[in-house]
């Protein structure tokens, strides 16, 4: 009886037909809106894993980011997370990703361990007022998530951010009762480089909650910054490191 003749790689499954593309991706042309605030330690510790340290009022990043072209195409996405910290150095916590496209969801979530799921996400930069707006449905029709910004002073020169990001991979074991397969924690370092940058004031709501999603029970105790990015690229290399439990 003959054997197959494909060679396992280490290519996503179907290895035969990738879904998405393993060594690192590329992206150009991009628009961030990012808001961040202030929770309480209450509204956040049951959704990050008890081997992470919070502040007592930590603080939180909302952004909505407008990929014009990458490596799988055109698309957008809303991240929400939360500084912590982990053998004192001190990350971003994805807590949720929702995206409109599939092939970077799949990449997200098996590679690199992002929480992503599949929805609708609007950035308007052109709003009839002075507020760029954008928001997040899942699924279509029922708005979760909310985001404004008034722009109020431009920033000279470039800017160049990066983000110190942390994911928890898990993949659960098939059989029952067994441990996960996987269980680690991801480090993923994301570079930002803008030509226009503006700071200005934000706002968050969270207008149709839904417990499937429950990023509003993040609740804002205070606003920090906003800044919308525009003209912008995204670098985030391979991991180098992650970390076992």
């Amino acid at each position: 009886m003959p054997f197959g003749s494909l060679s396992v790689s280490n290519a996503a499954i179907p290895q035969y037909a990738p879904p998405y593309p393993v060594n690192g991706s590329d992206y150009t042309s991009e628009t961030f809106l990012t808001v961040t605030y202030q929770t309480t330690v209450q509204c956040v510790r049951h959704l990050v894993p008890d081997m992470l340290e919070l502040e007592d009022e930590p603080q939180v990043s909302v952004m909505i980011l407008k990929h014009n072209m990458t490596s799988f195409g055109p698309y957008n996405e809303y991240v929400h997370s939360v500084k912590v910290k982990y053998h004192g150095d001190t990350y971003d916590y994805f807590l949720s990703l929702i995206l409109d496209d599939d092939a970077p969801v799949s990449h997200g979530r098996e590679q690199y361990g992002f929480p992503k799921k599949l929805g609708n996400v609007v950035l308007e930069l052109k709003t009839g007022s002075t507020v760029v707006h954008g928001y997040v449905e899942r699924p279509a029709g029922q708005k979760i998530v909310e985001v404004g910004f008034q722009p109020e002073q431009k920033v000279k020169g470039t800017v160049e951010r990066t983000i110190h990001g942390l994911n928890l991979r898990v993949i659960p074991a098939v059989v029952s009762g067994q441990s996960p397969s996987v269980k680690e924690l991801v480090p993923v370092d994301i570079s930002m480089e803008a030509s226009e940058v503006w700071q200005g004031s934000g706002s968050v709501c969270f207008p149709e909650p839904s417990r499937f999603d429950p990023m509003h029970e993040i609740k804002v105790l205070r606003y920090q910054t906003a800044t919308l990015l525009r003209n912008a690229s995204l670098t985030m290399p391979l991991p180098t490191k992650v970390f076992q439990l």
